[in-house]
């Protein structure tokens, strides 16, 4: 008799385990129902190997077969109380081989607040109610956690406030239609790619931003010109744009010191006048020999930049470009701890483990575990399969989570670049809620308040408590300096943690001038003997030459700090790089590593 097995892994539509479902297996053929084969799932969500009879393997061998199904067909019904049922039909089983269904059940609305609220506590309910996505245009707020180049963005066809419709087309269609909609493809190459950038971030800042959605809207831009950019259903485009977009979709313009795409206001600068870029202007500069950088500085200013996202929809692509392993230490260690860490209040049979930045026994049985979860090759190396895999469920799971310190946000800590006030909402008003939390524990004049995301009378009168009680200014608005001081706060409440200093001491403050390939000076041997101070205990961090001349070798050298600190790796010394460099060169001064 050939055998074959199957597992059924099921989840919420949002990646939770969901323990105790029932799995009924039905023979296709037949139609009967296998008693002896109803199995139920365990606290990963998974139900054990369910051995099924099938068609030998021969049959999947054999080239010459046109006769025999190499495989055998089964329905399996998916059954848990307060959830939607579940049915897949014809699951193919082979012989010698495990075959995998995965799916993910949706809860019944409609018992909301009676027996369903009776079998699991508030909280479990909002999670499961709150996170699942919008399966009209197939987006959800959580791509607003970073920014997310999307995979369709939903445009409406009209003015915001009129009866017009709505199309979700995919991302790099929409931007080829803007751009061939509103410049010339026959312009000069940098005047195309500067214009195409500013329409990429104008269209990720309304995302980004919920503009739309914010409001009451079912989309997420418009195609009138007098709110948004010019978008034609359907039309023709030009290679030469076309081409520039492919190129570029991962991009957006942003400040220095700022996470959000920035709002790219243009106008043609013939027919309209604006404050931002003019389209013809674009020309004039790009026949001047100006890069599209230098004609972005020079109608946005010289602190923007061109910042590239690997983030497509709403999975997390930042592999490391090298396996993890026993061994390997640093902040990708670092990020793989606390990702498996969070991953494992949802699936507890991932241990956890001390986020310490060092790839040991421990932080390898963690990954082997997950791996055996999720059913990867079980070799507790951390490679693109896994980094990948980790990635995704966390940001699944995270989502359904209050702010806890081990996010990306909370861990770097960085000002988000403007002030964060009444009227706010979304992830930058949360963390500050989660700062007033944790104060709320050491400072007697300050209470909690809801994580909710919004920027309420309450939040703003805690704020007021916790400015009042350092000194500041009590306007219950969190600029810079209330920011800092949140922020140091709550290190100083981490088991470990060193606060770093806010900035270097006078004397050694940041220049004021971007560091780059081919800059001198006293500057450039300062952050070069930083470099090599930094080396000594990073040995992933090359030491130089400290002759105040930026080269390749330094740049390779900043490149290489940055990317192990959690910073943009570009290679150039800005204020962020030039202060988060000084503290860590700093603390190893402080504990005698150098």
């Amino acid at each position: 008799m050939a055998i074959g097995y199957l597992q059924v892994m099921v989840t919420t539509q949002t990646a939770l385990p969901l323990e105790d479902v029932k799995i009924t297996v039905i023979d296709s053929a037949t139609q009967q129902v296998l008693e002896d084969k109803t199995a139920y799932t365990d606290n990963s969500g998974q139900t054990p190997l369910i051995a099924l009879e099938t068609v030998a393997a021969r049959y999947s061998l054999d080239q010459d077969n046109t006769t025999v199904l190499p495989y055998k067909n089964y329905d399996i019904i998916i059954e848990k109380e307060f959830f939607i049922r579940g049915q897949i039909m014809g699951a193919q089983i082979y012989e010698g081989q495990t075959t995998m269904q995965v799916i993910g059940l949706m809860p019944r609305p409609t018992e909301y607040g009676n027996e369903f609220e009776s079998e699991l506590n508030r909280g479990e309910i909002q999670k499961l109610f709150t996170t699942v996505p919008n399966l009209q245009d197939g987006t959800n707020e959580y791509v607003l956690q970073r920014v997310v180049i999307p995979e369709y963005i939903t445009v409406h066809l009209g003015r915001p406030d009129a009866s017009a419709s709505n199309v979700r087309v995919p991302f790099k269609t929409y931007l080829k239609s803007v751009a061939s909609s509103e410049i010339y493809p026959t312009w000069p190459e940098n005047a195309l790619r500067a214009n195409i950038h500013a329409q990429i971030s104008f269209a990720l800042n309304r995302i980004y931003t919920e503009w739309y959605r914010s409001r009451g809207y079912d989309f997420d831009i418009t195609n009138s010109t007098s709110f948004d950019q010019k978008y034609i259903h359907n039309r023709s485009t030009f290679e030469s744009t076309d081409r520039i977009v492919d190129e570029i979709f991962n991009t957006y313009v942003t400040r220095t010191f700022t996470r959000e795409p920035y709002f790219t206001e243009y106008c043609d600068g013939r027919q309209v006048t604006c404050n931002g870029l003019k389209q013809w202007g674009t020309v004039d500069l790009a026949n001047q020999g100006l890069t599209p950088l230098q004609i972005l500085q020079y109608y946005y200013g010289n602190d923007i930049v061109i910042r590239e996202t690997n983030f497509i929809s709403n999975v997390t692509t930042s592999y490391p470009g090298e396996p993890l392993r026993r061994g390997s230490t640093g902040e990708n260690v670092r990020i793989i701890q606390a990702q498996l860490n969070r991953i494992s209040d949802n699936y507890p049979a991932i241990p956890k483990q001390t986020v310490d930045g060092i790839f040991g026994a421990t932080t390898e049985n963690a990954v082997r575990t997950f791996q055996r979860v999720f059913k990867l090759a079980q070799d507790g190396v951390v490679g693109k399969s896994t980094w990948y895999r980790i990635s995704y469920i966390y940001v699944a799971v995270k989502k359904l989570a209050e702010l806890t310190s081990e996010g990306e946000t909370i861990a770097d800590g960085s000002y988000p670049g403007f002030p964060v006030r009444r009227g706010d909402r979304g992830l930058n008003v949360t963390i500050v809620q989660f700062y007033i939390n944790t104060a709320s524990q050491y400072v007697s004049t300050v209470s909690e308040v809801a994580l909710d995301g919004i920027f309420g009378p309450a939040l703003q009168r805690q704020v007021i408590n916790f400015q009042n009680y350092y000194n500041l200014t009590p306007d219950g608005v969190v600029g810079p300096a209330t920011w800092e001081k949140m922020y140091r706060l709550f290190l100083s409440t981490q088991e470990g943690v060193t606060v770093p200093p806010q900035t270097p001491p006078p004397g050694q403050e940041f220049p004021g001038t971007l560091l780059r390939l081919g800059s001198t000076g006293s500057s450039v041997r300062q952050v070069q003997q930083w470099l090599n101070g930094v080396s000594q205990a990073y040995p992933q961090v090359p030491s130089v030459n400290a002759d105040g001349i930026f080269g390749p070798l330094t740049q390779a050298s900043v490149i290489a700090f940055q990317s192990n600190f959690g910073l943009n790796a570009d290679g150039v010394v800005g204020p962020l790089t030039w202060n988060r460099l000084y503290a860590v060169w700093q603390d190893l001064v402080g504990d005698g590593t150098i």
